[in-house]
């Protein structure tokens, strides 16, 4: 089964097949594709196999959903805390819409894995569930 995913990192290859050898295209960061277990990818006009899923995440999970941050600031972990973590304008993260408490959701951002334990005012991000498949999530 088919799923929407959004490119997190830039430099998703996509390859004819399994091996890797020959390169069809490379995705850019913020690009909405349509991905099924297996590697196997479309993209516009398209269509491969990717060893980088790990770069790439479903643009709903359960809960979670992913959004792109309106203001470059620092995250921390508790509202009013300490700051540690930078985040930039347009970065994709992934937000809890459901923790929604005093304004603020749970937040997780992509550091060659999701972290969690963040949180980011909803009014600060632009949700992009909603995105059509062979788009690019941007401001």
């Amino acid at each position: 089964m088919a799923q929407k995913n959004i490119v997190v990192e830039n430099g998703v290859k996509v390859y004819t097949d399994k091996t890797y050898k020959k390169l069809v295209t490379e995705l850019a960061k913020g690009v909405i594709f349509k991905y099924a277990s297996g590697g196997y990818c479309e993209f516009k006009n398209f269509k491969g196999y990717t060893n980088r899923a790990n770069w790439t995440c479903p643009t709903v999970s359960g809960s979670y959903v992913v959004a792109l941050v309106k203001v470059s600031q620092k995250l921390s972990e508790k509202v009013g805390g300490k700051g540690i973590f930078q985040v930039s304008k347009s970065e994709i993260v992934r937000i809890d819409p459901h923790s929604l408490k005093n304004g603020y959701v749970n937040c997780a951002t992509f550091n060659d894995v999701w972290e969690w334990g963040f949180k980011i005012k909803i009014a600060d991000v632009k949700r992009c569930e909603t995105l059509a498949y062979n788009s690019i999530a941007k401001l």
